[in-house]
């Protein structure tokens, strides 16, 4: 048996001794691990101490989580977010001591993904038209769209995004000031809140063209796919299911924000009578699959996404986000408990694999490839 480190935020660490690790499963890791003949141990980034080349990590004993001082394990799965200088020097140094992290990084701007999936000529009539958002920009999409959505493009869970939709001679902004609560504000062309202009200089946000979502019982919805790799090395999707909106005037599906997750397999049948479910799915497979292989060419060490696309009365299929950390729990609430045990599952077999090629530190973790991803 070899450890394999899971890289855990403070928030959900602190949380492992009583059991309060939010949608972290732990117990998943550990089933899925042990078929691979490999033990998690749960640590956090302050935790490591680089010089002797130890960490104080969590690992499960009889019936309870014990701390313990191991040596660093060659292979680390990151399921946290790092954003400042310290912590990125610290992973660097991980990687000039030989370990391996996948997911190095997991959280990226939306208007990066955009840029590197339009790369892929076989995409780009699958990607809304963005652009990073500013004044400028905001008034030339509007002159061309009658409904659009703007994103901070570091933002998730459905956090801060806005929708801008024409009526008429009017044009209305909608948007949570804050949780539970919605606002829409009114105004002519060229007299844009004054907030709106302020808000997208002091925070970068991406202005999208917004996709007509296809609906089920009258709430709009899109899709969750999650991609990952396995024992092979290769990337494979490990399940998917849609996203629904609170209310038919909703526009945004995050379960965070009132959405809920339901399996396709109703829906499909229901919002497209006439698609093959079998067709729709395999093409589905395929534009999520040939977006992860885009990405995986320019962001070193990702084995983890969870690919947003929206999907239109019609069929058609775009590409809205793409996640770095997968959240997974949407599995869980969607009643697919086979998909949510391969979730975890999977990142586990990648460990066994990546040990399994005992790969040089050079060529995986090379030093090149820590200016290419900021780290």
């Amino acid at each position: 048996m070899e450890y394999v480190g899971i890289l855990l935020d403070s928030s959900v660490y602190r949380g492992i001794p009583h059991a309060r690790t939010g949608q972290e499963s732990l117990v998943s890791y550990e089933l899925a691990a042990a078929a691979y003949d490999l033990i998690p141990c749960y640590m956090r980034l302050e935790d490591i101490h680089l010089p002797s080349g130890t960490c104080r990590a969590y690992i499960h004993s009889e019936n309870t989580y014990k701390l313990n001082t191991i040596k660093l394990p060659y292979i680390i799965h990151n399921r946290a977010m790092y954003f400042t200088t310290a912590s990125h020097h610290k992973m660097a140094g991980l990687i000039q001591r030989g370990i391996l992290i996948y997911n190095l990084r997991n959280r990226y701007k939306k208007v990066q993904i955009h840029r590197l999936l339009s790369r892929n000529s076989e995409l780009v009539p699958h990607l809304p038209e963005s652009e990073p958002a500013t004044k400028q920009s905001l008034a030339r999409m509007m002159a061309k769209y009658s409904d659009l959505i703007i994103k901070p493009s570091n933002g998730s869970i459905g956090s801060g995004v806005m929708r801008l939709t024409q009526r008429s001679a009017l044009w209305q902004l909608s948007f949570h000031p804050k949780p539970g609560k919605w606002r829409q504000i009114r105004f002519k062309q060229g007299r844009l809140p004054a907030f709106l202009p302020a808000r997208l200089t002091r925070k970068e946000h991406l202005i999208q063209q917004r996709i007509p979502l296809a609906t089920y019982e009258d709430r709009p919805f899109d899709l969750r796919v999650t991609v990952q790799r396995g024992i092979t090395g290769e990337w494979g999707v490990t399940g998917m299911f849609a996203k629904l909106a609170a209310s038919k005037d909703a526009f945004i599906t995050n379960v965070a924000r009132g959405g809920s997750a339901m399996a396709v397999d109703r829906i499909f049948s229901s919002a497209f009578p006439h698609v093959a479910a079998d067709k729709l799915q395999s093409s589905i497979h395929h534009l999520a699959l040939t977006a992860a292989h885009q990405l995986s060419v320019e962001l070193p060490h990702i084995a983890d996404l969870g690919i947003d696309l929206g999907i239109t009365a019609a069929g058609e299929l775009y590409l809205i986000e793409c996640n770095g950390r997968d959240q997974r729990y949407g599995f869980r609430k969607a009643g697919m408990p086979e998909e949510w045990t391969r979730s975890y599952r999977e990142p586990m077999a990648y460990a066994r694999y990546l040990l399994d090629q005992k790969p040089s530190a050079a060529s995986l973790n090379g030093l090149n490839l820590i200016t290419r991803t900021s780290y």
